[in-house]
């Protein structure tokens, strides 16, 4: 699946929840906790050796993507397994010589609107955000236009101009522009 999303910066959380939630569907709140990790060798080829570990309540889950952006949208090919125990995960990844990167916290609301799934989250060390995103089964050049224009207008309806939209990856956010982790 070929994930297409788009993140925009909100000033005022609780009014662009307020009208996503007169048009969408609440699914859930939202507590997700993502370890990044670079595997090895990740210094000669940055950007194609890392993933992240994301916890959210009971599950933890892996994830490894081929991104590209393109004017501030993200398009994602993802690849996801799940894990039984985090800590002998972490054991593993390191004893192969992974290295953890950095961390990041998301929490927020989650609805659904016309297969698109919206979030209205505090990032920590970044600030709050819509994102909203759609899943794709191909990535022909109609599929994406179609969505980028659904995530455009699902944007307007929430009250958020595109103006708005953030260009720059979480990473760059929370690291700063050159991804060299603060911690």
């Amino acid at each position: 699946m070929l994930e297409v999303e788009l993140k925009a910066r909100i000033e005022d959380p609780g009014a662009v929840e307020g009208r996503v939630a007169a048009f969408a569907r609440f699914v859930k709140k939202v507590d997700k906790s993502d370890s990044y990790w670079h595997g090895p060798g990740w210094r000669d080829r940055r950007g194609t050796r890392g993933f992240r570990v994301r916890s959210e309540g009971d599950s933890f889950v892996v994830t490894f993507k081929s991104k590209r952006l393109e004017g501030g949208f993200e398009m994602n090919q993802e690849r996801e397994f799940e894990i039984s125990d985090p800590a002998v995960f972490d054991e593993f990844v390191r004893r192969i010589g992974c290295e953890p990167y950095y961390r990041k916290r998301k929490v927020g609301a989650a609805y659904e609107y016309e297969g698109m799934t919206l979030e209205i989250l505090r990032v920590e060390g970044a600030g709050t955000f819509l994102e909203i995103e759609r899943l794709l089964a191909t990535d022909s050049p109609a599929a994406l236009e179609a969505a980028r224009e659904g995530l455009k207008a699902a944007l307007a309806k929430a009250g958020v101009p595109e103006s708005a939209i953030e260009k720059r990856t979480y990473s760059e956010l929370i690291l700063g522009k050159d991804g060299v982790s603060v911690s």
